[in-house]
């Protein structure tokens, strides 16, 4: 058994962590934010078109945590369904990510889809109401969407290389495979969005950051990069 001194000394000798580095190799983008539990009620309408729905208040958001723009067009937003019934995919048209930019891709919503972007391009400027570029997936049916029990949302590059996979849940496909894919199944799947506060994780309930249930384009990572605890 260690003495209480070597146990010290050894922790004493450990790098620091550095939290500036992301989870992701330049030029890829990060995902640091996953709604895919709608909350109930009112609550639940984080599109912000007046309606909660279960599948339409669904999104992703993603990020550039890199010191130099990435080029995010060709990449593709997917699940364990993809290219069968409930799918979700999209894939972005040409798009540059200054650093610290946010993109959101929500999968839907009525009205409040008309000024935003969709995979055969992107809006002219950022979305106003979330101060990010923002997109809607326009996904067929009223069931494309994530499932609450067991799915995953996967990042790949434009030559169809896995880049970055959060999973939840269980179910019997086996989870995408690759060199450098970056895999992360966080515990909390409740009370809201799953949401990272820092470059390299972890992901966890967004309430646990901040009280907010989600936080679609202003995000929390912010905060910590200007020093305001609050965020905007």
């Amino acid at each position: 058994m260690l003495t209480l001194a070597l146990t010290a000394a050894l922790i004493a000798v450990q790098p620091e962590q550095d939290e500036s580095i992301p989870l992701v190799e330049f030029p890829h983008p990060l995902i640091t934010e996953v709604l895919a539990v709608v909350p109930k009620g009112d609550d639940g309408d984080a599109n912000g078109d007046g309606t909660r729905d279960a599948s339409t208040d669904e999104f992703v958001e993603l990020m550039n945590p890199h010191d130099e723009p990435i080029e995010i067009g060709g990449y593709t937003i997917s699940d364990r369904n993809a290219g069968g019934q409930g799918a979700v995919e999209f894939t972005f048209p040409s798009l540059t990510l200054e650093p610290g930019d946010v993109v959101v891709v929500f999968n839907g919503g009525g009205a409040f889809t008309q000024d935003l972007g969709t995979q055969s391009a992107p809006a002219d400027e950022k979305a106003e109401r979330f101060d990010a570029w923002t997109f809607v997936m326009e996904l067929s049916g009223n069931f494309a969407g994530f499932s609450n029990k067991g799915d995953w949302v996967l990042l790949s590059d434009p030559e169809g290389k896995p880049v970055h996979v959060v999973s939840w849940g269980s179910f019997k496909e086996k989870l995408p495979e690759g060199e450098g894919l970056v895999k992360e199944t966080p515990a909390d799947m409740s009370g809201g969005s799953l949401c990272r506060y820092m470059f390299d994780g972890p992901l966890v309930g967004h309430p646990a950051l901040d009280g907010k249930l989600f936080s679609p384009g202003k995000h929390p990572i912010e905060a910590r990069m200007t020093g305001d605890s609050q965020g905007r």
